[in-house]
């Protein structure tokens, strides 16, 4: 088993999603104008901060899920290995480019490749923190002794954002700013996937019958 504790491995890990959560306000400017025409100009100008601040709660709410769910993913195991730290520090990697990712496509909401580069930075997460469930599900004997498998409603969930995003990606070729709207999707599927997920685990425990 790797010498690095588990402990040590989460602390790292709520650090760096605390800083990525927090430099996401950046990407949001003060308008600057005089202060003598601020009652006129300051209305319009907070109107044109709309495209950000879009990107901003998406990508805040986003990160919020990704560290909800790898929270979940480090709490059912007790060991870490070589190859699980691994794959969280290029989790990690991805994470600390999403502020960056975020202040791009919303400076340039109507250009391709920078909300393409959004979309592909928080699918590359998605697919790592899939990549940490896969994983953790084939060493399970050796990080988890003992505990038992994920629900349907869990493995439902680890694909919503993930199916989502491949969504935005398809839409941002045809409407780039348009593609944003995609994202309102995610709370309204992981409602959904609650009961879809119990009924799933149910007819699944009945095969297992």
């Amino acid at each position: 088993m790797e010498t690095i504790e588990k402990s040590r491995l989460e602390a790292l890990s709520d650090g760096i999603f605390a800083f990525a959560m927090t430099l996401l306000v950046l990407s949001l400017t003060v308008p600057e104008i005089p202060r003598d025409q601020a009652s006129i100009l300051l209305p319009a100008k907070i109107a044109g901060l709309l495209p950000e601040f879009m990107l901003f709660v998406i990508a805040f709410f986003v990160l919020s899920g990704y560290w909800v769910s790898h929270h979940r993913i480090l709490g059912n195991i007790r060991y870490v290995d070589g190859m699980l730290v691994r794959i969280n520090i290029f989790l990690l990697f991805s994470i600390v480019l999403i502020p960056f990712t975020t202040s791009l496509s919303g400076d340039y909401t109507d250009v391709l490749e920078a909300v393409l580069l959004f979309h592909v930075n928080l699918l590359a997460s998605s697919l790592l923190l899939a990549g940490m469930t896969v994983y953790i599900a084939k060493k399970r004997d050796e990080l988890a002794p003992g505990a038992a498998g994920r629900g349907g409603e869990g493995k439902a969930r680890t694909v919503i954002i993930p199916l989502v995003i491949l969504l935005a990606i398809g839409v941002s070729f045809l409407d780039p700013a348009g593609s944003m709207w995609c994202y309102a999707l995610i709370p309204v599927l992981l409602i959904v996937s609650g009961p879809l997920g119990r009924i799933f685990s149910g007819h699944a425990g009945k095969t297992d019958k």
